[in-house]
């Protein structure tokens, strides 16, 4: 039985990247959608050569050159990683924002949703502030949010295509180069520079990049019901456990200062969780091997 051909947005990110490799290794075919930028990056000439059957790449440098590229092109799933984040916004980015979150990702769905069976959009809890309704949590929020309306109307007018948006709160995994809490504290560990932590009492919920690919291999495996669905933890951890934890295991101690601003120990919601999802388990000893291996 052939496997599947995959449209994928958003490989270039941390996640989406983990992903494609995956997918790769999978033998499934992957049409990647990439701006022209990217036409010289490395990673991804890389596996053009160790898959050039399986992996095809469809570069555009503007909307326009999108649509008529994707006008012939057929897969069976659509996965959307693309996303523009950050936690506050300037004026000058919001047209950023508008052309990353909803209209890129509103142009693939314009073309292709009445003709993929599956489509998997994936978002952040920071679209649900104490509910399971969209209230958003910042202006990035708030655009993924916007898509996700829009996406309801393509769901709304192709019942033949599943649509699925998928949530959660934080991930780790290796060689993360992103702006978040555990690879700054890592970087600031092997600069040997204090990590300042907004408040002792913070608690994350925090689930693997394996977590995230099982929960794709789910959706397109299963018979699961469109709709939007959280993929988390079954506890928070508490940054300052995890970091004496982490100091009983390493050759010196990780340099923390805690401020006194008060913190929302995560977003609470009723949002479902993922039909036969479940996180990995013995989290804290993924992240202490993380931490060890890219600080040795």
């Amino acid at each position: 039985m052939r496997k599947k051909t995959l449209l994928l947005t958003g490989s270039t990110g941390f996640i989406g990247y983990k992903f494609l490799l995956y997918a790769l290794s999978k033998n499934y075919s992957v049409i990647d959608i990439l701006r022209s930028k990217n036409k010289k990056n490395k990673k991804i000439k890389k596996l053009k050569t160790l898959y050039p059957k399986k992996y095809k790449n469809i570069f555009f440098s503007n909307n326009k050159e999108l649509s008529i590229k994707l006008k012939d092109t057929n897969a069976d799933y659509f996965i959307n990683f693309a996303t523009l984040y950050s936690n506050h916004h300037l004026h000058n980015q919001i047209e950023s924002f508008i052309n990353s979150n909803i209209l890129f990702p509103t142009i693939i769905y314009d073309i292709i949703s009445n003709k993929t069976k599956k489509i998997i959009n994936f978002g952040s809890m920071m679209q649900h502030a104490h509910s399971e309704k969209l209230v958003s949590k910042n202006f990035y929020a708030a655009t993924k949010n916007a898509f996700e309306m829009i996406g309801n109307y393509y769901s709304n007018i192709n019942a033949k295509t599943k649509f699925y948006n998928i949530k959660f709160y934080e991930s780790v995994g290796d060689n993360d180069n992103r702006k978040k809490l555990l690879p700054t504290i890592i970087n600031n560990y092997k600069k040997n520079t204090i990590t300042k932590i907004i408040s002792k009492q913070l608690s994350l919920n925090i689930i693997h990049t394996d977590d995230i690919i099982n929960s794709v291999m789910i959706l397109l495996n299963n018979n699961i019901k469109s709709g939007s669905y959280c993929i988390k933890n079954r506890y928070n951890i508490k940054v300052n456990n995890l970091i004496k934890s982490l100091n009983k295991n390493l050759n010196k101690k990780i340099k923390v200062k805690y401020l006194n601003k008060s913190t929302i120990s995560n977003y609470q919601n009723n949002l479902k969780i993922l039909p036969k999802w479940k996180p990995i388990k013995n989290l804290e000893k993924k992240i202490l091997r993380i931490f060890k291996n890219e600080t040795n």
